[in-house]
């Protein structure tokens, strides 16, 4: 009886690693210079957000737990749009896999935006504006993370082909 219960979390963690380990060089440059331009622009827009009762290493812990969320968001978006464009998508002029690339990241800033900033203030998934937001005049929407996810993901693809990543 507990074989059953142990086997499917084994076999869903061996399918993981089996995924980790096929990912290509380009993979991983998307994954890690993206994570790491985040993770700057996490840090140079903190103060466009209420820093609530955290300390500031507290803070950029959380940028830095964000900015890893991006960089899978972004491997998410590159890999989409290697399904319309092929792995080769970043050496070519397409244009369906440059939109369906910006596009996801845009779609997934604006849902994560609506719900975090609609959950109660003193949870840990929320967050709350300062003044110095920038805002949608309609709907209230931040300016700053749609900035976010036209700028990271446009710096992301000139990193990786500045890196040389060869089409694969």
């Amino acid at each position: 009886m507990q074989d059953v219960e142990i086997r499917p979390a084994a076999i869903s963690l061996r399918t993981s690693f089996r995924r980790i380990r096929s990912m290509t060089r380009t993979h991983w440059l998307i994954f890690v210079c993206g994570s790491l331009i985040a993770f700057v622009w996490e840090i140079f827009q903190m103060p466009f957000f209420k820093p609530g009762n955290l300390e500031p290493y507290e803070q950029t812990i959380r940028c830095g737990i964000a900015s890893l969320g991006d960089g899978v968001i972004l491997l998410t978006a590159y890999s989409l749009a290697a399904l319309r464009g092929g792995r080769a998508w970043l050496w070519q002029a397409a244009k369906m896999p440059y939109a369906i690339y910006f596009g996801f990241g845009l779609v997934v800033a604006i849902a994560v935006e609506m719900i975090a900033t609609s959950l109660p203030a003193n949870s840990f998934l929320s967050w709350r504006y300062s003044e110095l937001m920038p805002q949608e005049p309609v709907t209230g929407l931040a300016l700053m993370p749609i900035a976010m996810w036209t700028i990271v993901p446009a710096l992301t693809i000139l990193l990786v082909r500045f890196a040389r990543a060869k089409a694969e």
